[in-house]
């Protein structure tokens, strides 16, 4: 049956589009074009990962026509002229699937298989000298970064001098530097995400020193905008992300709230110019490097991120998926379920990798001033599936034992049969053979959040403030109580003095004193109860502290100490369960006493009493308990794992070591895209062999060595980025077509600078700066993305998540917080009826018309006031002077406005020049040099 199908597909060989013309009609050379084109390619698509450089399955190998010829264990793969013979084409169109190859994936095609078949029957002929695939191993990526050497170029910044030496091979030249205004703007909108205000405009076009533009530079990487800038870039490649899963509920299912602590982390360490290395480190196991540090364990939130409620597999794929994208530029996630097919990554070596983050679980631990998630909440997500209200997320190791299981088909319940569990490692590629990893022991106050002052402090003070209370009201009960007395004493006086029976207290009088002082005398005991409870709490507190400091700081008779607590825990249950016994009291006298007049409150009576029973029974249960020798105690928080495995942080330093060939490169790859609009790999995110190959590799990997060297800081980075030649060149081409343009239309050797749109935050936050309107806070909670056309706060603080972001910025292009490693950027028509309808432009339009008009009207007359008025519109929502003639069609759009209006609306025509000029600040904010990065 196999061979007559084989014969059939033999048959429609010539008929197919791609198949060998006849053999004697044709050149061999025509023949080896046609294996080149027709043939190889399915083999390298589909077969190289098995049978080529790196891995040879049967001894096979398949990357070059020798190979094949010469077979493997089985013998020749083909029979030149005589398909039906040949091995290949017995394999892959095989109808057994255990018989078929490839062994995963679809079949190969019908016109695929037909192609190969019709090679081999012309012969197989191949062309001459073919060269076999380069050994995966040996890709550029994969090699540690050497500094090279700098071309001779006058140049005084190294970039400079890379780019100029490939622009003169290329026979390129490039443009001249932007004006001072363009430039300006470029720089602040890049280094702080909104644009220079006028008088910083002003004074820089006025500032004729040589460092001018490099003293702005400095200035804005001092600024705290810098760290919100350039945080929001990082968030993308992190892909930071609010907890979503159905919000309307709520619903945690991704994410986790008070993720946004991470946030703030991001953009406090740009700030501080942290190492780019130890954010690494911290992120990925600060609870490891740092673990008594609660500023930076938050930066966990970059695994807390990757968490999903329903499937702990998913939480694991996506740790290691971006963990590797992120920081290695490597899609390890290709090998999930078979060796990668690209990368010198094995399905074992992947789940290596699993293992760094398998005994993972989150927690949330209580701050200052906030109530914590509870003390006996073991998971933050146990006893509620909705956001907690307070607290710090992060991570730690609690299955310390964990093991992690290879699996078949991606399904983790298809376990590989006999296949031990695999140990905690990287890639060979990288120098995995060296890698160790060592356990963490970690500090108290780390495992037992308890023993932190601020919890202790806030704890004593709760109970002193209790007991105090208590206390208070205690004294106005004994003044009730003193004060019925004194009524019912008095009543009874009267009662038995001869005085006229008016005077006399009625019976009913004297039935609702004795009420009273009765109701009063029960409400003393519940308070004194009470008083007796509070004060027994706060000794147990102190006792539980003092067994604390015995049991963890080794201050003390811990065993003593620890019975001593929890016999002051079990004295106040006691006080406690009486509190409950005379508060059950109180209620059945009110119950009796109503039942006593309506027979209907019968059975409220029957329910308290059995109240009252059980609060007595519970009293004697608790008052039993004394009598034990338990030592156990609550503690003040949950308790975690003394030791964390290490593994994190084995994989963190592995990754931020100067060593790995990946890491720095991959940084710089980021930032430089961000800058120039393009990165010199235009993979970020992928720099194994499916990716595209540096541009520069000289220029990137000069830029990876020179991050390391400067202790991983990146503001060093950015200034040299940002003062070379390349970055401060034009981008606009003039009236003429330039002759570059026809060698590098791309501008992949960077001859001129790469125009573009504003980020969609750039837009929201650009709108309010101008307006002078921005609200310069830093950091805090997520805020609600419904009052984002109102609020003041910058973009980077609303929340943003799988459910949805603000309308406005998704119109923009907003990250997609599930892969955001370069942002898109299209050209929709709702991007300008959102910037011509908003309230915010509408709103700010207005306001910022109002202030300058206000600084304008000091101009002698209202003609030049108006001149001023435009003059200065230009400069404060553009960033640049306007042309004459701007300017001229401005003043005349004023007047003509200012008559149409007030012809219109004639009840307004005194609102009609402060309306005319707030259309033209709207226009302005509509100008495509507004959105535009030039």
């Amino acid at each position: 049956m196999k061979i007559c199908w084989i014969g059939c597909l033999l048959m429609a060989v010539c008929g197919m589009a791609h198949a060998e013309p006849p053999v004697d009609n044709s050149p061999a050379v025509r023949l080896a074009d046609v294996y080149l084109r027709d043939v190889k390619p399915v083999l390298r698509r589909r077969c190289f990962s098995c049978h080529g450089a790196l891995k040879q399955e049967s001894d096979l190998r398949l990357d070059t026509a020798a190979f094949i010829l010469r077979g493997g264990f089985d013998g020749p793969a083909v029979e030149p002229g005589n398909p039906a013979a040949s091995r290949l084409i017995e394999r892959v169109s095989a109808t057994d699937p255990s018989q078929r190859m490839p062994p995963e994936g679809a079949p190969l095609t019908a016109p695929e298989v037909a192609a190969i078949a019709g090679w081999i029957k012309a012969g197989a002929i191949t062309p001459d000298n073919e060269k076999p695939q380069d050994d995966p191993r040996s890709h550029w990526a994969f090699r540690a970064p050497v500094r090279p050497r700098v071309p001779a170029d006058r140049a005084a910044n190294p970039i400079d001098a890379f780019l100029a030496a490939r622009q003169a091979a290329e026979g390129i030249e490039p443009l001249g530097e932007a004006d001072k205004a363009t430039l300006l703007r470029r720089v602040y909108l890049d280094l702080v995400g909104v644009p220079p205000t006028r008088d910083e405009l002003r004074d820089f076009l006025a500032d004729t020193a040589p460092a001018a533009y490099e003293k702005v530079v400095d200035r804005l990487l001092d600024s705290p905008r810098y760290g919100e800038r350039w945080g929001r870039h990082w968030m993308d490649v992190w892909r930071y992300s609010d907890w979503y899963g159905r919000r309307a509920v709520p619903d945690v299912m991704n994410s986790y709230p008070h993720v946004w602590r991470w946030r703030d982390w991001i953009v406090r360490s740009l700030n501080e110019d942290k190492g780019y290395d130890r954010m690494i480190v911290e992120m990925l196991a600060a609870d490891e490097a740092s673990p008594g540090d609660d500023n930076n364990v938050v930066a966990t939130g970059f695994l807390v991120r990757n968490w999903f409620k329903w499937n702990y597999e998913n939480w694991m794929k996506d740790n290691v998926e971006h963990t590797s994208k992120a920081f290695l530029g490597l899609t390890m996630n290709c090998a999930h379920c078979h060796n990668h097919k690209y990368d010198p990554i094995t399905q074992e070596e992947y789940f290596r990798f699993r293992a760094f983050f398998e005994p993972l679980e989150l927690r949330q631990d209580r701050v200052a001033g906030r109530a914590g998630p509870g003390p006996f909440q073991k998971y933050v997500y146990a006893q509620s599936y909705g956001p907690i209200a307070a607290g710090l997320v992060r991570v730690f190791d609690e299955k310390l034992d964990a093991q992690t299981f290879m699996y078949v088909k991606g399904d983790s319940r298809n376990r590989m049969e006999g296949k031990p569990p695999v140990e905690p490692g990287v890639p060979n590629v990288l120098g995995g053979a060296e890698f160790l990893v060592t356990p963490v022991e970690l500090p108290a106050e780390a495992y037992y959040p308890g023993l932190k002052p601020f919890i202790r402090a806030e704890e004593q003070a709760n109970a002193a403030a209790e007991l105090s209370e208590a206390r208070q009201t205690l004294a106005k009960a004994q003044e009730l109580v003193a004060a019925a007395e004194r009524r019912l004493a008095d009543l009874r006086a009267h009662a038995v003095q001869p005085v006229t029976a008016q005077n006399r207290p009625t019976r009913e009088a004297l039935v609702q004193a004795e009420q009273a002082l009765l109701d009063a005398r029960l409400t003393y005991r519940v308070d004194e109860q009470h008083t007796a409870q509070a004060a027994a709490r706060g000794r147990a507190l102190e006792a539980r502290i003092l067994a604390d400091d015995a049991l963890y700081r080794g201050a003390g008779d811990a065993s003593g100490l620890a019975y001593a607590a929890s016999q002051a825990e079990k004295q106040a249950a006691w006080e406690e369960a009486e509190l409950r016994v005379r508060r059950a009291e109180r209620t059945t006298v009110a119950a009796e006493r109503k039942a006593a007049t309506d027979a209907a409150g019968k059975p409220e009576v029957e329910k308290t009493q059995k109240e009252l029973a059980d609060a007595r029974a519970a009293a004697d249960a608790a008052r039993g308990a004394l009598a034990g020798t338990s030592n156990t105690y609550t503690a003040l928080s949950p308790v975690y794992p003394a030791r964390s495995t290490g593994r994190r942080l084995a994989l963190a330093r592995w990754i931020a070591s100067p060593k790995n060939p990946l890491t720095a490169r991959v940084a710089v790859n980021h930032i430089w895209l961000r800058h120039f609009g393009r990165a010199l790999v235009e993979t970020p995110a992928n720099f194994g062999h499916s990716g595209k190959a540096p541009s520069h590799p000289e220029l990137l990997d000069w830029l990876a060595v020179e991050l390391m060297e400067q202790g991983w800081r990146m503001k060093a980075i950015h200034r040299l980025m940002v003062t070379s030649r390349a970055y401060r060149r034009r981008s606009n081409l003039g009236a003429t077509e330039h002759p570059s343009l026809a060698k590098d239309r791309d501008n992949r050797f960077y001859w001129r600078a790469n125009f573009r749109r504003m980020e969609a935050e750039v837009v929201r936050d650009s709108v309010l700066a101008c307006a002078g309107e921005l609200d310069t806070t830093l950091g805090g909670e997520e805020l609600d993305p419904a009052q984002g056309l109102v609020s003041r706060r910058r973009t980077l603080y609303f929340a943003s998540h799988g459910e949805g972001k603000m309308p406005f910025l998704d119109l923009f292009d907003a990250a997609d917080v599930c892969d955001c490693y370069e942002r898109a950027s299209s050209v929709r028509p709702q991007q300008a009826l959102a910037l011509v309808n908003s309230d915010l432009t509408l709103a700010n339009s207005r306001r910022l018309a109002e202030k300058v008009w206000t600084e304008s009207r000091g101009v002698s007359d209202a003609s030049s006031s108006q001149a001023q008025f435009v003059r200065c519109a230009f400069e404060q929502v553009l960033s640049r002077p306007g042309t004459e003639e701007e300017l001229r069609a401005s003043l005349d759009y004023l007047a003509q406005q200012e008559h149409d209006l007030a012809a219109a609306e004639p009840e307004q025509a005194g609102n009609a020049a402060q309306r005319a000029r707030e259309t033209l600040i709207h226009a302005l904010f509509n100008h495509n040099d507004f959105v535009t990065i030039r």
